[in-house]
């Protein structure tokens, strides 16, 4: 039987996933409304490092525990959580709306990266067939992605392709160093990353001189800061944080494979030029493939 804590632990896992669906729908959107993806990603960030302070006033808990934390996971945070955002701030902001679920699904690769980084660094020996599936699979579903006329509609800019690969490949890196490490879950760590990640998104702007073209102000302009900054940044990763804290980690952890068809399904809602016959099913395969992924290394 389910215990109380750990059904409200499941539920609190359930609703982070559910925002973190929306991440890319307000990466892109944001972009187009303020004109630059760094500006909005420079107030989204912001709002949500704020959210993650009033939450842990509330919580009661210590709002120096979300700067302390290990020289080297604050550089290793720099690279997988400031940098990767705004790359992938970046590929968003850029792409053409056709590419917006592929280059959301691209990202969703990092599950590959961690294996692969896993064997380097951290010595894991996979159950090698089921991780190479698992890899095809995901490599599959991102070819899939922008429709069945791969082929005959290749992208005309693959550079937010690239950063949304570059982008998954740190956050991976990010992730296995911290297991490497054996660095334990610091409160507010996120929050930190993502206060250096609202400067560097701002320095980015002013040095492309983006700040001069904000244009006016509106209420679609802060609904989007708003729900970005509150939302999946600084709500979801904060309830994920006390999910995996006190209920079934393993359970809650398994959540994230809805993610990548979570998103596709938010973001193909919002640009009908991305939802082609080919990106539901991408997303279907890259989550089955990131699934075989992590019973490979579990068999190890």
């Amino acid at each position: 039987m389910v215990s109380h804590s750990n059904s409200r632990s499941i539920i609190l896992g359930i609703i982070a996933v559910l925002l973190w669906c929306w991440s890319g729908l307000c990466f892109r959107k944001g972009s187009e409304i303020m004109g630059s993806s760094m500006v909005y990603l420079t107030f989204m960030t912001g709002c949500g490092s704020f959210t993650a302070v009033v939450l842990q006033y509330f919580r009661g808990q210590p709002l120096s525990d979300m700067v302390r934390l290990p020289f080297r996971v604050i550089i290793a945070g720099f690279f997988g959580v400031a940098l990767y955002t705004v790359m992938l701030a970046k590929a968003f902001g850029i792409a053409a709306e056709a590419d917006i679920g592929q280059i959301n699904l691209l990202n969703y690769l990092w599950p590959v990266w961690m294996v692969v980084l896993g064997i380097l660094l951290l010595g894991y020996r996979p159950n090698a067939p089921l991780a190479i599936s698992g890899i095809l699979m995901g490599l599959f579903g991102v070819a899939i992605s922008r429709g069945f006329n791969l082929f005959t509609h290749l992208p005309t800019n693959l550079i937010p392709h690239a950063l949304a690969v570059s982008g998954g490949f740190l956050w991976a890196l990010y992730v296995v160093l911290l297991r490497k490490w054996n660095i334990p879950e610091e409160k507010g760590g996120t929050a930190f990353h993502f206060a250096i990640c609202a400067i560097m998104a701002g320095l980015f702007a002013g040095f492309s001189h983006e700040w001069h073209n904000i244009p006016p102000w509106s209420g679609a302009m802060v609904f989007w800061i708003v729900v970005g900054g509150v939302g999946p940044v600084g709500i979801a990763y904060s309830l994920y944080e006390i999910s995996v804290k006190n209920g079934p980690i393993i359970l809650i952890a398994s959540f994230a494979y809805f993610i990548p068809i979570g998103s596709s399904l938010v973001i193909g809602l919002f640009f009908k030029e991305t939802m082609n016959n080919g990106l539901i099913l991408g997303a279907v395969f890259i989550t089955i493939g990131a699934w075989m992924i992590r019973r490979a290394c579990n068999d190890a």
